[in-house]
């Protein structure tokens, strides 16, 4: 990290919930303007965050849409392991692995270029529309995001440590909407997984749990700015929060009949969404479908995306 947390393009998706109409006791007009905030916890386990002190994640789910079985994999028998690159590759650019080609932390033969990420897909829909990601991982920003113009690689958290990635990234986010004006947001945090490296990936292992804390509090402080931004009352957030595979002992690699490590969680928040569990059987490549057409983007047949918005709006 070279000490300037510098903003690139502020060309942004769209930020899911209007946090500041609802923690505020909500307002006059209903909000228009559609965002989206996407946030990627490496390695977190759904019942790890019921174990932990994760204030905001909680209130998330209590107020929001939530499953702690999404599958990270989906049905099709790719030779994918559950392992970061080919988890962030099927979320962030919504296909699975047949298509981008990831099948473990090695990126060397991907095919992402040909699938870009969401941001890259709203900028393609809506030229006008701002979008920003900070990330600490080198190998998403090199190769999910594509050194985007509108993507930056806050800190390498290989090189610093994640749990300094981390407060640097939320940071970064905080920044990006005091500042400006986003309309699509991705935001990521590796020390999950690290502590789950270290320390075993379970809610009883103390060091895992306090890893999820403290993005809480990273979150807490980004979720803060948003409902703090002058132009809340008139924006519509949608919230995602979501993982690339949970964790058994200190590992998560071959955990395609793993239950702890294949299902993945989902929170969905904002002013359109209907509070509960969300239905049907949810993969992972849905959460794309469904921010862009929270968004308003259309989709066409040609992007070959591989999931299907979720329904959770309310009725």
């Amino acid at each position: 990290m070279n000490g300037k947390l510098w903003t690139i393009g502020w060309r942004c998706l769209g930020i899911c919930v209007c946090l500041g109409l609802e923690f505020r006791g909500g307002a006059a007009a209903e909000p228009t303007v559609k965002k989206a905030l996407f946030v990627g916890i490496d390695g977190c386990r759904g019942d790890a965050i019921d174990y932990s002190q994760a204030k905001h994640l909680k209130e998330l789910i209590q107020k929001g849409a939530y499953t702690d079985k999404i599958d990270v994999l989906g049905a099709k028998v790719t030779g994918a392991d559950t392992a970061s690159g080919s988890g962030w590759s099927a979320i962030i650019n919504g296909i699975w692995a047949d298509k981008h080609g990831v099948l473990g932390n090695d990126f060397r033969a991907n095919k992402l270029a040909d699938y870009p990420s969401f941001l890259a897909r709203i900028k393609q829909a809506q030229p006008k529309a701002e979008v920003a990601a900070f990330v600490s991982w080198q190998p998403m920003y090199e190769h999910c995001l594509r050194k985007a113009e509108f993507s930056q690689l806050v800190s390498d958290g290989d090189k610093n440590g994640y749990r300094a990635a981390d407060r640097l990234v939320g940071e970064a986010a905080v920044n990006c909407l005091q500042t400006a004006h986003p309309d699509a947001l991705f935001v990521y945090f590796g020390n999950t997984d690290s502590a789950g490296h270290g320390y075993g990936f379970h809610p009883k292992s103390y060091k895992y749990t306090n890893a999820i804390e403290e993005i809480d509090l990273h979150l807490g402080r980004i979720l803060a700015a948003l409902a703090a931004r002058k132009t809340a009352g008139q924006e519509d957030w949608l919230i995602v929060v979501c993982t690339d595979h949970g964790g058994q002992e200190k590992g998560h690699s071959q955990g395609r009949d793993i239950p702890e490590i294949r299902n993945g969680f989902c929170i969905l928040h904002g002013t359109s969404v209907k509070p509960g569990k969300l239905p049907g059987e949810l993969t992972n490549v849905d959460l794309v479908p469904t921010i862009l057409r929270h968004l308003e983007v259309n989709i066409p047949a040609e992007w070959k995306l591989d999931g299907r918005p979720i329904p959770y709006e309310r009725r």
